[in-house]
This record gives C-alpha cells, structure tokens and sequence, in this order.
C-alpha cells in the first residue's frame, strides 16, 4: 500500500511539473486538427483548408517544417485580396500521411489529386522554400492546371543543413526533432520576442550584426511583423506531427538535381532575399536562367522569412499584381 502512494506521489509530482508543457501540445494539436480538413483521394488521405469564399484559387505549397498552416503563419497578408487560398500539409506532415507522397514528382501528384477530390480544375501556385520543388513537378506535368507559379525563397537544386551556420545544425539536429525542446522555444518566444526574433534572422540570413538588429527593431515595434514571427514559430510544433515530413524533405532535397526548370511553360515570378543564408540566392538565379521568361524580384537585404523583411508589404504588393495579372478571375 505504502508503495502505492509513494507511486501516486511521485506521479502527481510529475503532472505538477510537465502539466504547461502537456497542455501546450495538447492544445496545439487539438488547434491543428480543428482548423482543418481531411479528403480522401486517389493518392490517399489529404489535409487542407480552404481561405476565401470566392475569387480564383492560389494554392501554398510549404516549407519545411510546416504544415497547412504555414500559409496563415507567412502569407496572410494576402487573405482578402480576391483569392481562394487553399494550404495543404505535404506528405509527412501533420495529418498527412508519408505514404501519400515521398518524392517531390510524387508530391506534385497528389496534389492533382486533391484539387481532383476538391473539384478545383486549376489553381496558382505560391511555393516557399522546400515546397519549390513539387510545384516545379506540377507545373511540368499538369501544366494545364496551374494558372501562375510564385517561387518564394525556393530550392532549385541540391540541398543540405549548412555546416557554416551553427544555429541551422541546431535547429535541424535537435529543437526540430524535440518537442520539449520547441515548448521551451515558444515559451521563451511568448516572454521575450526580440530573442527569437533575432535569433530567426541570426540563422536565416547573412545580415552583418548592425543590420540585424536594425531589423529586428522594425519587427517588435510593428504588431503585424512580431505576429507572424509567433506564428512561424507555432508553424514548426509540435514535432510529433511534422519530423516525418521534415526528414523526409531533408533526404529528397540532399538528393535533388536536374529539377525540369527549363520545361516550365506557365508564367512565373521568382522571389528571393539577397541576404538569404538558409537557400543563397544563387538558386533563384538559376530558376531565373531556366524558366522561360520567367521574372526574377530581388529583395535587397532580404532573408529566408520575406514576411519579416522592411518590405514584407511591397513583397505582397508585387505578387498580388503578378498574379491578378495572369490569373483570370474565377
């Protein structure tokens, strides 16, 4: 009996002292699961969410990590603009399943099949960063389907963890891949946001130390920036539903070359920060190079999260014309 109790005791203790951290991935997934839908398809079970009542579609192919709610956490600013923004978790993110899509060329078929299961006959694209290469796959072979092509901070070529930059090994060999360890990250981000707003731009970009800090003074006096920063860092937990997904990513990008740029026949802008140390900029002038006609808009100082650059609200202005020009409205 005395065992009993001391069991309970110590059990008790250890909800006393874990219960924030319970409750914090507990309510995150509880949020996740209820601000989603799943469809069935051909390829299998697919999780999205559609924003906007009307107006033509434009599809966001995430980062990693990510999720379907990577398109609130970054793009928005561009919600209420005339478009239907429709977000989908990537095979291995998550509600869905790897099995869905492990390569990106079979990624770019599953997401057919969701606008097959959703009636949707064609859509826009706006990639971000790891999500590139699946729209470049799409755009080649449904070409029929994709109205416009935004390639923001994208992968064009072979891609790993940068060696150089600490706080990447980090991020990517430990935090990512922990879920206390990201509790701790928001729970520090939720108290003190210039320390995670500058440790953002520390590890995503080659700014010298003055122009960090110029930035980072923008994004926690600008309510809208320090936001999306909170939400990127929500974007990326709990890893429980995202590591699949993320390691999958990491392998198929270690992996990728000769992605079929040079057949991409729809109009397309490609976006990407000077300053960018995540994806150099060097993969933007090589989409550039390839993509028949496609347009390139450089963002001077810009970084791998645009959505906090100086001029997050010229960025949004530019692609909102881009694609109000080459998407006929629904």
């Amino acid at each position: 009996m005395e065992k009993e109790h001391s069991m309970l005791r110590i059990i008790r203790r250890i909800r006393q002292k874990y219960s924030p951290y319970i409750r914090w991935k507990n309510d995150l997934i509880g949020e996740l699961e209820s601000g989603s839908r799943m469809v069935e398809t051909k390829k299998g079970p697919i999780e999205y969410m559609i924003h906007g009542e009307s107006g033509p579609f434009v599809a966001v192919m995430h980062g990693g990590p990510g999720g379907y709610d990577q398109a609130a956490a970054l793009f928005h600013d561009m919600f209420d603009k005339g478009f239907r923004i429709l977000s989908w978790s990537r095979p291995g993110y998550i509600r869905t399943p790897l099995k869905v899509g492990r390569t990106f060329e079979d990624q770019a078929d599953a997401f057919a099949a969701l606008l097959d299961a959703l009636d949707i006959e064609a859509a826009a694209v706006l990639a971000y960063s790891a999500g590139s290469p699946p729209a470049v796959y799409f755009a080649v072979h449904y070409p029929e389907r994709i109205r416009a092509l935004i390639l923001e901070c994208a992968v064009t070529g072979k891609y790993r963890v940068n060696d150089g930059n600490i706080r990447e090994q980090i991020f990517f060999g430990h935090l990512m891949f922990h879920d206390p360890a990201l509790w701790l990250s928001d729970v520090i981000a939720n108290h003190f946001a210039w320390l995670a707003g500058r440790s953002a731009i520390k590890m995503e970009s080659s700014l010298e130390e003055d122009e960090v800090w110029k930035v980072l003074s923008h994004i926690i006096h600008d309510e809208q920036k320090e936001k999306v920063l909170m939400s990127l860092i929500r974007s990326m937990s709990p890893s429980q539903l995202r590591k699949k997904g993320m390691k999958n990513d990491l392998k198929q990008l270690a992996q990728l070359s000769d992605l079929p740029l040079r057949q991409v026949k729809t109009p397309t802008l490609v976006i990407h920060g000077t300053d960018d140390f995540d994806v150099p900029v060097a993969h933007a002038h090589t989409a550039v190079q390839l993509i028949p006609d496609a347009e390139l808009y450089l963002v001077k100082e810009g970084f791998h999260i645009l959505a906090l650059a100086d001029s997050a609200r010229e960025i949004t202005e530019k692609k909102i014309m881009f694609l109000k020009e080459n998407v006929p409205a629904a």
